[in-house]
């Protein structure tokens, strides 16, 4: 038996019970008290009248008092279904599975499939499914239990005739003795819209990064044969002819040369920006990434005459091979970029940040000008003539690239001495703070 039904029977069992008690108490002692004041029967009969009739009234007004509190807690209870069911803002439906119809809807549900709660009471789920829905409606209310719970997506028509995905939870519930089963509706019609533009542009990003990809195997394979061969002429034409025609042919020859030095350059470049992302994460000192990249450019910081001083650098998960990368462009950058007034020194430095840790390149060189704090991440974007300063403009590029694959961020900013502070995050744990190596 459940719960109601346990209740109100207990309650008509008390009633009963009082009602029984308060009649036997009634009878013995009115009539015990009447046999020994009173020994005429005729008086005796016209007591007796009065009493029963005293009775039916304290009966009458005991019953009124009982049954008036039983109605107020009535309506208190039926207040609170009301506040919890018609009043909630969540769309709600009763179902009752024996007979098929829906038993209640309140006012958030009705509003939901413009209708009014009373029009969607009484009828079929089915009226209110798309017609694509209404035959697995069908075979999975043959298959489901009483007991069956979890969530469903069905597609509904509104009053309209517009449609709209609704994702739909259900439990059991018995009210009065019926097995219903209590239904959840949350209308995820935009998240679903949105969810099919996100893997529309996810595709779409996929068959752009498919395009570069046979893009950057053109340019570094299928333009290679052509420019070696325009290299092999050009260098063949300076051995043979060099210093023997005139002083504008030697020129035109050397600009040759080096125009073809600088596309080979450039291709590499792009073949390398091109290059797939993939990272294989795994435990890294910072340390001994930073120590590589220097030892690749120890030469040109000889050259240049540069120090390089290092800090305690934490152990992070990273992919060793992309992040000597980015300390190679980010120092390489520095030392290119140096100041022909004063001796370049360049600081790498770490420090511990809100997600993860948080790298620095700073340097000493000339600086960046205002506005301009995007533009040096771009490709092949130059900021000085290559007379004055030799390169691509790939460098930075690639290093915004691999941060971002890590997970990270790059950006630069101005020294208040004079200089670039270029600083990066890696997300992870802050662990490797006490464990920071020094190279």
């Amino acid at each position: 038996m459940t719960d109601p039904v346990r209740k109100s029977v207990s309650l008509a069992f008390v009633l009963a019970l009082v009602y029984a008690i308060f009649g036997v108490l009634w009878v013995v002692a009115s009539d015990t008290v009447l046999a020994m004041l009173v020994s005429d029967p005729g008086r005796m009969t016209v007591i007796q009248t009065w009493k029963g009739w005293l009775f039916v009234a304290i009966s009458s007004a005991l019953v009124f008092a009982v049954g008036n509190r039983l109605l107020r807690a009535l309506e208190e209870t039926e207040k609170r279904y009301r506040l919890l069911f018609d009043g909630n803002p969540d769309a709600i439906v009763l179902y009752d599975p024996k007979a098929g119809l829906l038993a209640e809807a309140n006012a958030a549900a009705a509003q939901m499939l413009g209708f009014l709660p009373v029009e969607m009471r009484g009828r079929p789920p089915s009226d209110f499914l798309d017609e694509s829905e209404r035959s697995r409606f069908a075979g999975q209310s043959a298959r489901s239990g009483d007991g069956e719970t979890g969530e469903t997506l069905w597609r509904l028509r509104r009053k309209d005739g517009s449609r709209l995905d609704v994702a739909v939870q259900g439990r059991p519930l018995v009210i009065d003795g019926r097995q219903l089963r209590l239904l959840l509706l949350t209308d995820v019609t935009v998240k679903l819209q949105f969810e099919r533009e996100l893997l529309r542009a996810l595709d779409e990003v996929a068959a752009g990064n498919d395009r570069l990809r046979e893009l950057g195997h053109a340019v570094s394979h299928d333009l290679q044969e052509p420019l070696r061969q325009i290299s092999s002429y050009v260098q063949l034409l300076e051995r043979r002819y060099g210093g023997r025609l005139d002083e504008d042919a030697d020129q035109f020859i050397a600009f040759a040369v080096e125009g073809v030095r600088r596309l080979k350059s450039l291709i590499g470049d792009f073949s390398r920006y091109l290059a797939p992302t993939s990272v294989l994460c795994q435990t890294v000192a910072v340390g001994a990434v930073v120590t590589r990249a220097l030892d690749d450019l120890r030469q040109v910081l000889t050259l240049a005459g540069a120090s390089v001083a290092v800090g305690d650098l934490p152990d992070v998960a990273a992919d060793p091979d992309k992040l000597t990368v980015v300390f190679h462009a980010l120092i390489e950058n520095a030392v290119k970029f140096r100041h022909p007034d004063r001796p370049c020194h360049v600081e790498v430095s770490g420090r511990p940040a809100l997600d993860g840790w948080t790298f620095t390149v700073a340097d000493n060189g000339i600086g960046i000008e205002p506005g301009q704090a995007e533009a040096v991440f771009t490709l092949f974007r130059r900021l000085h003539t290559r007379d004055s300063i030799p390169g691509n403009g790939t460098g930075l590029a690639l290093a915004r690239k691999l941060v971002e694959s890590l997970g990270g961020k790059i950006r630069v900013d101005p020294v208040a001495t004079g200089g670039s502070a270029f600083s990066f995050t890696l997300p992870g744990s802050r662990q490797g703070r006490d464990a920071a190596s020094r190279p």
